[in-house]
């Protein structure tokens, strides 16, 4: 079979696969829905994927893979732009906000897939969608982890990740209506002024991130973790 037409078939299974999702949930959706939508018949689906699973796996990756890309991408661009040096607070977070802050603010046709997903998932988490989620981006988590150790070595660990949580919850808040942030706010707050967008939120997270911790943490910090003496005076790495 020529590639061309396997690959056609492929994304017909895909895009019947991702409506299905977004429509019914994970549990709701069922290889009948995604064979009437592809318009091929239960072989063919269990030619190209193994199982439900495996859809929701090639779904994920196929709508999230560009996104982890630009964030990883951005990031190690401010990485190579700093010269070994901790990236800044600022830095980290427009590395993290920028690239879902532009899909959020693209036309309806490029961004409503991703976002009828994104949705599904977090009005009804399922574990098996919620661990293909995490496999997804754990990359991605990890490396802005890293980045916000190098650049906050005094905050302890399970402060900086509720901090960066705060983040992400914002933003998959963001992706998973970008409008009813528009109607909500009766047109003051408006996604598609990107540049504004991101302005104003790196304005908001960047004081949090410095400030002290408020409880007591039982894990040791990022400094003490690399041998540093805590109590020694140095200046953070803003």
């Amino acid at each position: 079979m020529p590639a061309k037409i396997e690959r056609s078939r492929q994304a017909r299974i895909l895009d019947a696969a991702e409506n299905a999702f977004a429509e019914f949930g994970f549990n709701g959706a069922s290889l009948r829905h995604i064979v009437q939508g592809a318009g091929v018949n239960l072989a063919t689906v269990y030619y190209y994927f193994d199982s439900k699973q495996c859809l929701m796996q090639a779904v994920l990756g196929r709508r999230l893979g560009p996104l982890r890309q630009e964030h990883l991408e951005l990031l190690r661009r401010f990485e190579q732009a700093a010269h070994g040096r901790p990236l800044t607070v600022e830095a980290i977070l427009e590395a993290m906000l920028l690239p879902p802050l532009r899909l959020a603010a693209a036309p309806p046709a490029k961004r409503q897939a991703i976002t009828r997903l994104v949705g599904r998932i977090a009005t009804e988490p399922n574990p098996r969608t919620q661990e293909l989620l995490r496999d997804n981006r754990a990359g991605v988590r990890a490396a802005f982890l890293a980045a916000a150790q190098a650049s906050l070595p005094r905050v302890p660990l399970p402060v900086l990740r509720w901090r960066l949580e705060f983040v992400w919850g914002a933003l998959a808040f963001i992706l998973c209506n970008p409008r009813r942030i528009e109607k909500e706010s009766h047109g003051a707050c408006n996604l598609v002024e990107v540049d504004k967008v991101l302005a104003e939120m790196i304005r908001f997270f960047s004081p949090g991130f410095r400030a002290p911790a408020a409880i007591a943490s039982a894990e040791p910090s990022a400094a003490r973790q690399r041998g540093e003496n805590p109590t020694s005076k140095h200046r953070t790495t803003l």
